[in-house]
């Protein structure tokens, strides 16, 4: 039996997990971090990748965000596909320039993770938890039980714990309620290896259903395609996806023609933990919220997690103030619910007609939900008080009246 002790330890090393752990250390609080995954494994999928203006500012003071700054690219454009007809809206021109960061999250967690280790950090790949107890000495809050990469168990004695991975039911501690919702459909997501068609994201609705065209790196594109909820991997193969993809995207046959290097269903649930602590344990990332790819939201929602806890931890442990750790969940959960609002808002836009479509509801049904669609689109594109809400909302800027395009400014490039 292997014993550790630690001020905090932090389940899950993903972005909130990560971005916890160095802001521990950094302020010199003890921290074990202990990730399931290997480390290869952990680092290899590009999932998410659209990081919001505020994220890296917030991510820039806590320096933090050096690998998005210096290898990411930007995106202020966004387009809106309709049966194959696009229109274009600059949504980094209604928020003074500041569009989206673009950089995957795999690179991201990888620079993390490197830097951690490279300072000191504790971090244990491969390592499974498996409960928390409560502790035997009364200075020390919790005492957490796993199993190493060799199989061997580990207990962590501590005095905080963070949930920062998806958070089993033997995880969560009694008392918090989990609002939960799922969707009858799913999203077949694929990453091709080939340039990007556009250098704007691309949401295509189509009769068909939904597909999106996602920039990643130079190398990598990212696409979503609306499946029905039964389809499995198996029953779309690689043809068949870029096929469909093509026709829902309204570009020529043969146009995504690079390796299929990564393929994935997600089951577009939603879920809201609250409160966000009990007792010595605080939820973060996965184990606090799911929310669906829609709007790109879930990375972002991470890093602010980790930053509003890891302030709280930070003034707890050096300090010795509980004031702003004691107000976490009560910070955090309004910003949570109106993102979770937003990325409603968002789904609907792009795949409320095709589900109609997609449920075997009749006709009738199925063309009010197409105009309703395209009521929505035009109202975005001729609305200026709702485009500029959704520019805000979508590109994680805070409203600011003085925020406007400098001249000589190129509205599409964000501004650290």
């Amino acid at each position: 039996m292997k014993r550790l002790e630690a001020d905090v330890c932090v389940v899950g090393a993903g972005p909130a997990g990560l971005v916890v752990a160095q802001r521990l250390l950094q302020a010199q609080v003890g921290c074990v971090v202990l990730e399931r995954l290997g480390a290869a494994e952990l680092c290899a999928r590009a999932k998410a990748g659209m990081i919001e203006h505020r994220s890296v500012q917030a991510l820039a003071s806590s320096g933090l965000a050096a690998p998005i700054l210096e290898h990411g690219s930007s995106n202020g454009v966004v387009e809106f596909r309709l049966n194959g007809a696009g229109r274009v809206f600059d949504y980094a021109a209604l928020t003074g320039g500041r569009g989206h960061y673009v950089y995957p999250q795999h690179l991201l967690v990888r620079a993390w993770a490197d830097a951690l280790l490279a300072q000191g950090g504790r971090l244990r790949f491969g390592t499974e938890v498996s409960s928390l107890e409560p502790a035997t000495r009364p200075e020390l809050g919790a005492r957490v039980l796993a199993r190493d990469a060799e199989a061997e168990p580990l207990e962590i004695d501590c005095q905080a714990v963070v949930l920062a991975s998806g958070g089993g039911p033997g995880l969560v501690p009694e008392g918090i309620a989990s609002h939960e919702h799922a969707y009858p459909f799913r999203w077949l997501t694929t990453m091709i290896e080939m340039g990007a068609l556009s250098e704007r994201t691309v949401y295509a609705t189509h009769d068909r259903g939904f597909a999106a065209h996602l920039r990643r790196s130079p190398q990598l594109t990212r696409y979503y395609l609306q499946i029905p909820a039964r389809d499995r991997l198996s029953d779309w193969a690689d043809a068949r996806v870029r096929s469909e993809l093509e026709q829902r995207l309204g570009v020529a046959a043969g146009a995504l023609g690079g390796a299929v290097v990564e393929r994935d269903l997600l089951d577009l649930r939603v879920r809201v933990r609250e409160p966000l602590q009990r007792g010595c344990v605080y939820l973060a990332g996965d184990a606090a919220h799911l929310i669906t790819p829609a709007g790109g939201k879930g990375m972002n929602l991470a890093i602010q997690d980790a930053l509003e806890l890891s302030a709280g931890l930070i003034e707890r442990f050096r300090d010795g103030s509980a004031e702003r750790l004691s107000r976490y969940s009560a910070t955090r959960l309004p910003q949570i619910w109106r993102t979770q609002e937003f990325s409603t808002w968002m789904l609907a836009l792009h795949c409320g007609g095709a589900l109609e479509l997609g449920s075997g509801a009749p006709e009738p049904a199925a063309g009010f939900a197409r105009r309703l669609h395209a009521a929505q689109l035009e109202r975005l594109f001729s609305d200026p008080t709702f485009a500029r809400w959704f520019a805000h909302q979508y590109a994680g800027v805070d409203e600011d009246p003085s925020l406007v395009t400098r001249p000589g400014e190129r509205a599409h490039e964000p501004q650290p």
